[in-house]
């Protein structure tokens, strides 16, 4: 059955299978660990910022490959740190270092992905499989179908995890443990469809033994939904912060609403002008939704109709609570 060492049962454990499910029968001193089972000797990291060198310690501290190789800018501060901080055990600047690695994560800002797509075509092996840290992806998901190889199987990864602060130095490995990630796969069909839908499988299982949720979606829904709840707040928050700047003087007043409603206008702006840029046919539907929703409070509240103002405020609220009730 489970292999024993020391007196302590070893077990790989499902989500939601409790240990009383899998040894009924335990007494109440036996221990179980849950192993999590290595599904890649050799891992890849192009880009080694703050996703990235999370991904690294992540990966090492849960022993879920052998080996964990980070490719980097030339002279990059960002990718001696992810090594010095034990992100990685070896650190590269070369494409080619890619070429005996079973999984390719890219991630680096997702307007660069076509551009890594190609420098890393050449280098994958056969079998290899290749996901990322995207935010969007259904331009994604065309792109690695133009430029990566047959041998090698992409499948599309969206961790909901992050933070506005950026670099391998603010990078931990519980960064990622108990968020949901969104999984795009490829369409599964013809003479590879058996190998396709394994590499869907082990790219899920590899976020599962990370400790993340998981959730399948097509690319198209993917955008509109997170143009929604991750894209839009950010522009948001910026107009936001935008818009008060023109009275700089108040700043001196600002208190925790202020800071928390934009909080997330301090992430990287290279970083989101690729993303903006990437989903902008979502972003731009989701801004449209919003300017009709601020123009109907300011009707409202240019109307002196107290009754539609708290209406508006009241729906709101009863959605934020429900939503947040969920989570």
């Amino acid at each position: 059955m489970f292999p024993k060492h020391a007196g302590f049962f070893y077990a790989q454990q499902s989500p939601g299978i409790s240990c009383r499910a899998i040894a009924p029968n335990c007494c109440a001193r036996v221990r179980l660990y849950l192993m999590p089972e290595k599904t890649f000797q050799s891992i890849a990291i192009i880009g080694t910022g703050l996703l990235g060198a999370s991904l690294g310690l992540a990966i090492k501290e849960r022993k879920l490959a052998d080996r964990v190789i980070g490719i980097g800018r030339p002279g990059s501060v960002s990718h001696t740190t992810a090594h010095s901080r034990g992100a990685l055990d070896h650190a590269d600047t070369e494409p080619s270092a890619i070429k005996n690695c079973d999984l390719v994560i890219v991630a680096v800002n997702v307007g660069k992905f076509a551009e890594i797509f190609r420098q890393i075509a050449p280098h994958l092996k056969s079998g290899a499989i290749v996901t990322d840290v995207g935010s969007t992806k259904e331009r994604v998901m065309r792109w690695a179908a133009r430029d990566l190889p047959r041998r090698a199987i992409f499948v599309g990864s969206h961790p909901m995890a992050g933070s506005e602060k950026r670099g391998p130095e603010f990078a931990r490995a519980d960064l990622y443990q108990n968020a949901l990630c969104l999984i795009c796969p490829p369409k599964v069909r013809g003479k590879n469809a058996d190998r396709q839908a394994n590499a869907i499988d082990r790219v899920e299982h590899f976020w599962k033994a990370l400790g993340m949720r998981t959730y399948r979606i097509d690319p198209v829904l993917h955008d509109r939904w997170v143009a929604a709840i991750s894209h839009l707040p950010h522009a948001v928050a910026s107009v936001l912060v935008n818009a008060a700047a023109k009275e700089p003087e108040a700043f001196i007043a600002i208190a925790g609403g202020f800071m928390d409603t934009t909080r997330i206008a301090a992430g990287d702006p290279a970083m989101w002008t690729d993303i903006f840029m990437t989903n902008r046919k979502a972003l731009l539907a989701w801004l449209k939704e919003f300017s009709g929703n601020l123009k109907k409070l300011q009707t409202a509240i240019r109307r002196n109709d107290a009754a539609a103002v708290s209406e508006f405020l009241t729906q709101a609220r009863d959605v934020r609570e429900k939503v947040h009730s969920q989570k």
